[in-house]
């Protein structure tokens, strides 16, 4: 007998990892990802259970997503996973609907997925967005600084919560998830985490990745936040303290600030998509949340305008007498966030007019990466 789609039971949680998480992954997930696989989060791990055994799982924890100001509700999808023995029977398809579903009805406006895979993709997920990839070496001209660098401990945990909500495009972080987060990634081999100081105040933190690529050792930025001049001041002491890494930094579009310091050191720069793939939820919804941050570029009266529906699988953007149809959520996505590096630099907008103006002025939005947030 198939018992689900359900949510998980809190006195459940160490089943579930025991039956099919940990076997599918690794017996450290727990660890890794606290804010996933807790008792307080139990209903968002959708499950099916059957033979006396949890033989798949569909893991959601929901956050806000802060851009500019505006708040949008994120169910950051994860270590989805069905036992071997059991594939091939639709478990995994029906709770990916079963979440689908429930986390709709529940305020949520947008998955963002680990992966790409085809359950994912005809769910109408989607690679958004463009990153920048700045190579630098020590024998780059960097400016002089005179920074310092140590390693985190929970005493900073104040200073980089302050930093992070300063940031004005970023995961809306409560301060126990932080320290949940900060605890768990400290402990982490391939992960080093980094204040920065200047003038003996911390004024910027780095969370760092090592891992082997093309048999050698790469590291690379995975979130940072505070000084920009102070991050670049700390790259030349990373790369003496990891002698023989290559040293990757990765900067999101909206970040201008750092991509020019960048720029100025002449560093080689290649683009890739933003982290993971995005399912929309609720169209609508969505873009009305964004409604402050559209009358900062196209002025009150417009923006309170414009129109957004969805029928039937299309989305529906109006102003005035003026409509445009986009035909799938793949086209609804590349609109609102932006096209990968692989697509033409934006979706092709069939209207004209004010309405294509207004288009072109509000699209794409800015979108954290995962961070400490990664699940």
């Amino acid at each position: 007998m198939i018992d689900g789609p359900r949510g998980l039971m809190p006195d459940e949680l160490d089943k579930l990892l025991d039956d099919v998480v940990n076997v599918v992954y690794n017996p450290r997930m727990r660890g890794w990802f606290p804010t996933l696989f807790c008792e307080e989060n139990a209903d968002h791990l959708r499950i099916i259970a059957t033979d006396g055994k949890i033989v798949s799982h569909v893991g959601v924890v929901v956050r806000d997503m802060i851009i500019n100001g505006c708040r949008i509700s994120v169910g950051n999808v994860g270590a989805v996973s069905t036992h071997e023995d059991y594939r091939k029977r639709g478990y995994a398809w029906a709770i990916f609907e079963d979440a689908m579903n429930k986390f709709r009805a529940e305020g949520v406006d947008i998955f963002l997925i680990s992966g790409f895979r085809s359950l994912y993709r005809l769910h109408g997920a989607t690679h958004v967005g463009k990153l920048a990839r700045y190579q630098v070496a020590q024998d780059m001209e960097f400016p002089e600084t005179g920074v310092e660098i140590c390693p985190f401990n929970l005493d900073h945990l104040p200073a980089w919560a302050s930093l992070h909500r300063s940031e004005p495009v970023r995961f809306h972080r409560p301060y126990d998830d932080f320290r949940r987060l900060a605890e768990q990634s400290s402990e982490h081999e391939g992960l080093h985490l980094f204040s920065i100081r200047e003038a003996g105040r911390i004024s910027a933190y780095a969370v760092l990745r090592r891992r082997r690529s093309d048999e050698r050792d790469v590291l690379y930025t995975m979130e940072y936040a505070g000084h920009r001049l102070a991050l670049l001041g700390a790259i030349p002491s990373w790369i003496r303290e990891f002698d023989g890494s290559d040293f990757s930094v990765t900067v999101s579009a909206h970040d201008v600030e750092f991509a020019s310091l960048l720029d100025s050191l002449e560093a080689k720069v290649d683009y890739g998509s933003t982290d993971g793939t995005i399912v929309i939820l609720n169209f609508p919804r969505l873009c009305r949340k964004m409604t402050p941050m559209f009358q900062e570029v196209v002025g009150r009266k417009t923006a309170q305008d414009l129109t957004f529906q969805e029928q039937n699988g299309s989305y529906i953007i109006g102003l005035g007498n003026d409509e445009m149809t986009l035909d799938n959520a793949h086209d609804a996505a590349r609109l609102i966030f932006g096209n990968p590096p692989d697509r033409d630099e934006r979706t092709d907008l069939s209207v004209q007019g004010e309405l294509r103006e207004v288009l072109e002025a509000i699209f794409p939005i800015p979108r954290p990466e995962y961070g400490l947030s990664y699940i």
